[in-house]
């Protein structure tokens, strides 16, 4: 149990390592990685574990290999996450209303930890309409948890939403205003409510 413990943790440890070298480098998507002989020399360690690290890497969607070309960074369209959503609304019925579903939880628990977090949402100089674009309101809720993993998921969800839903969705300022006021007092309750009634599809309007 020892071992296996130990091979874990210097198999994450790789991990992150070659997260770093891509930071470092400043790599894009597209771009070529270090082989394979480079990154074991650079990081001290078997080549068969950093074999095995990019693999997982690779399975994730965060890195491409091509025969006789090498290893790269991989592109965010070809992300697994997109390619699961994109087989999910072929082969079920309805699927459409699940992804718009579980938009909404993510949008509902950010309501949560925003208030939990005791995080204070400044509006002040971006109101000035009577009815705001719905998704870029939220953008700026979801971005101020400062959860990169909600946010991702986020985006990626109402980026594959937009395939099937085309008019853009605008909400009413006063209910925007409303609903920050709600999260910079913590009132839960009351920010939820708000979220319930105002930020679901039946009580919005679209734009042609």
């Amino acid at each position: 149990m020892e071992n296996q413990h130990s091979q874990t943790k210097v198999y994450l440890n790789i991990l992150e390592k070659l997260k770093e070298i891509i930071h470092q480098k400043n790599l894009l998507p597209g771009d070529k990685l270090p082989s394979e002989r480079e990154l074991a020399e650079t990081l001290n360690v078997g080549r068969s574990s950093v074999r095995e690290a990019l693999r997982a890497m690779e399975l994730l969607g965060l890195i491409e290999t091509r025969r006789g070309e090498g290893t790269f960074v991989g592109h965010f369209h070809k992300h697994r996450l997109i390619e699961l959503l994109g087989w999910f609304v072929l082969q079920r019925d309805h699927a459409e209303d699940d992804v718009v579903e579980t938009r909404r939880m993510l949008e509902y628990a950010s309501i949560t930890q925003l208030i939990n977090n005791k995080r204070k949402i400044d509006l002040s100089n971006w109101i000035d309409n009577e009815q705001i674009n719905r998704s870029h309101f939220f953008e700026k809720l979801i971005v101020a948890t400062e959860n990169d993993l909600l946010n991702k998921i986020w985006r990626v969800l109402l980026n594959f939403e937009k395939t099937f839903v085309t008019k853009t969705e605008t909400i009413s300022s006063e209910a925007c205003l409303q609903l920050v006021k709600a999260i910079n007092d913590s009132n839960a309750h009351e920010a939820l409510s708000i979220y319930l009634k105002s930020f679901t599809e039946p009580n919005s309007t679209f734009e042609q």
